[in-house]
């Protein structure tokens, strides 16, 4: 385990999906660590709706944060005969477009203290794909051109942006998308032959996000188990 017990102390962290899976596992890892964490439930924001994101916004624009975590994600299943820009839309609104809002919030303050650190979940379909992924893998690879993009506008600021892309990880959404069959061959697949925790995930977003970090900047990082060497 990474030692983060004093990395987070004095530091506010704004998460969203901090609810369940991957993000829950982030949430609970920084606040155990000293941070406060500042993860509004779909109540309080909703990102699938962009007023509500602007409501948000609006109401909390003094918030001071200087790490920005995105988990929050949408998969809805689709090949090129089902998918229609609705669907498209629905997933590219949690997966970007949340994520584009609630940085145009939270980077001034950032720029001001000339400190902060940004990270991006994005998956492992940001590098490869899989039949009727169309809208989530498209919505991931534009999180890459967005993290890389704000990586070099953000640099002489000293904030540093990354994303991470999981592999195949056991959370909900998994079970919900993939059969007990599917499960067994990819895991089969992995070279370390098993699907990643929740918890490989937030060890090293703690690391990419903490004072120890002071040099990358731009990197999309797999946590796959070595799937993509293959």
């Amino acid at each position: 385990m990474i030692p983060v017990h004093a990395f987070f102390q004095n530091k506010t962290l704004f998460l969203t999906g901090g609810s369940r899976g991957i993000g829950r596992q982030i949430r609970k890892l920084f606040a155990k660590n000293g941070a406060t964490v500042i993860a509004p439930g779909r109540e309080e924001l909703d990102l699938s709706d962009r007023e509500s994101i602007r409501n948000y916004c609006e109401k909390h624009k003094d918030i001071e944060a200087g790490i920005f975590i995105h988990c929050a994600g949408r998969n809805e299943l689709a090949g090129i005969e089902e998918i229609d820009t609705a669907l498209a839309e629905r997933v590219f609104q949690v997966n970007y477009y949340a994520a584009l809002e609630l940085l145009h919030m939270l980077v001034p303050g950032m720029r001001r203290r000339k400190k902060g650190k940004i990270l991006l979940i994005s998956s492992l379909y940001a590098l490869i794909s899989r039949e009727r992924r169309i809208a989530y893998s498209s919505s991931k690879s534009a999180l890459t051109g967005l993290m890389r993009t704000l990586a070099l506008e953000l640099a002489g600021d000293q904030i540093l942006v990354n994303a991470v892309a999981p592999g195949y990880v056991m959370t909900d959404m998994t079970t919900q998308n993939l059969t007990q069959a599917e499960i067994a061959s990819i895991s089969a697949q992995i070279p370390t032959g098993r699907f990643q925790t929740e918890d490989d995930i937030a060890q090293l977003a703690a690391f990419l996000c903490s004072d120890a970090n002071r040099s990358i900047t731009g990197q999309l990082i797999a946590v796959d188990g070595g799937l993509t060497c293959r």
